[in-house]
C-alpha cells in the first residue's frame, strides 16, 4: 500500500470554515500571548496617558524625550530637558529683575539727573516715572526678546504671542475683570490704597498729566506680561510643562512687596490664573488687557476718592 505524502499546498487549500474554527482557539505561542497582553495593557492605559499629557503641556513630550514618556522623577526630568536653554532663560530673568530694581529705580535717576533747586521742574517726577518705565521695557521686553531669538531652537512666538487664543477666549478675560471689579472698589476705600495710587502723585493735576501717566503705565504692563507670562511661562513650558506657571509667580509676587499687602497677596492668585491661561491659550494679550483695565480703574477710583479727578477738562 502506497502512503500519500501531504504537500504544503493542501495545508494552504484547507477550507475557510476549518481555518475559522482553528482560529477561535488562543494561540499556543508564548510570544503571541505576551504580545496580546502588551497590546491590551496599552489600550487600558490610553486615557490616563492622554490626561497626563494634557497637564504636561498640550500633549507634547518634554524636549529630548523621544519616546514621549513622562519623567518619573526629578532626575529623569533633569536628564530629559534642555538644561542649557532653561539655564539661559533663568539667568536672563535674574539679570532683568536686577536691572529693573537698581538701574531703573527712582534713586538712580535722582543721582544722575538731580532736580534743580533754583528752577523747579513741574514734570521732574513724571520724568522719574518715565525712567522707571523705560528700564522695565528694556529689561522685561527687549532683553528677553533678543535672548529668545538667539537661543537655538527657540522662536520669539514661543513667548505666547498668539492672537488666536486671545480672540477666541476674550470672554474669559472680561469675566475676570468683572469678577475683580467689586473687590477693587472695596479696597479703594482704604487709606493705604488711595494714598498709594496713582503712583504718579500729580496725575490728577490735569488731563494731560493723567493721560501721559496712564500711557506710560500701560506700556510697562505690556512689558510685564511679556516677561512673566510670555518669556518665563512660554519659554520654560516647553521643557517643564505647566510647572513654568508657579516658577513665574514667585518673582511676580516679589515685585508687589512695595505695594499694599492685599495687592501683594492677590498677585499670587492673579499670577496663577493669568499664567495658566497664557500657557493653555498660548497668548499673553488677554492678561495685558485685564492688567491694564484693573490698573487704570484703580487709579481713577483713587483720584475720585481723594477728590483729585481732573473734571471738568482744563
Amino acid at each position: 500500500m502506497k502512503l500519500e505524502r501531504h504537500s504544503p499546498s493542501r495545508k494552504r487549500n484547507r477550507p475557510a470554515a476549518s481555518r475559522r474554527y482553528l482560529g477561535a482557539f488562543p494561540t499556543a505561542s508564548r510570544k503571541g500571548r505576551d504580545r496580546r497582553a502588551t497590546t491590551d495593557s496599552r489600550i487600558q492605559r490610553a486615557p490616563a496617558t492622554r490626561m497626563r499629557d494634557f497637564f504636561a503641556g498640550d500633549g507634547e513630550a518634554p524636549a529630548g524625550n523621544a519616546k514621549g514618556k513622562a519623567p518619573r522623577s526629578i532626575q529623569d526630568l533633569i536628564t530629559t530637558i534642555d538644561v542649557r536653554s532653561v539655564a539661559i532663560i533663568c539667568v536672563t530673568a535674574c539679570l532683568s529683575l536686577l536691572v529693573v530694581e537698581f538701574v531703573g529705580s527712582d534713586a538712580t535717576y535722582a543721582r544722575l539727573f538731580p532736580p534743580n533747586p533754583h528752577a523747579p521742574d513741574p514734570y521732574w517726577v513724571l520724568r522719574v516715572k518715565a525712567w522707571w518705565v523705560l528700564w522695565i521695557v528694556i529689561s522685561f521686553a527687549a532683553i528677553p526678546a533678543m535672548v529668545m531669538a538667539c537661543i537655538p531652537g527657540k522662536r520669539l512666538r514661543d513667548c505666547n504671542l498668539s492672537f488666536r487664543g486671545f480672540t477666541e477666549h476674550f470672554w474669559i478675560y472680561i469675566g475676570l475683570y468683572l469678577a475683580v471689579l467689586p473687590v477693587i472698589w472695596i479696597v479703594s476705600l482704604t487709606p493705604d490704597f488711595y494714598n498709594f495710587y496713582p503712583m504718579y502723585p500729580s496725575a490728577g493735576r490735569s488731563w494731560s498729566d493723567l493721560l501721559m501717566w496712564e500711557g506710560l503705565y500701560i506700556g510697562q504692563f505690556v512689558a510685564l506680561e511679556f516677561f512673566f507670562r510670555g518669556f518665563l511661562v512660554g519659554g520654560l513650558s516647553r521643557h517643564i510643562g505647566v510647572l513654568a506657571v508657579p516658577v513665574s509667580v514667585m518673582p511676580y509676587m516679589m515685585l508687589h512687596f512695595s505695594k499694599p499687602w492685599p495687592e501683594a497677596a492677590a498677585s499670587v492668585v492673579a499670577g496663577f490664573i493669568l499664567g495658566w491661561l497664557a500657557w493653555r491659550l498660548k497668548s499673553i494679550w488677554g492678561g495685558v488687557c485685564v492688567h491694564c483695565a484693573v490698573a487704570v480703574s484703580m487709579d481713577l477710583l483713587a483720584l475720585s476718592h481723594k477728590g483729585q479727578f481732573p473734571w471738568p477738562p482744563q
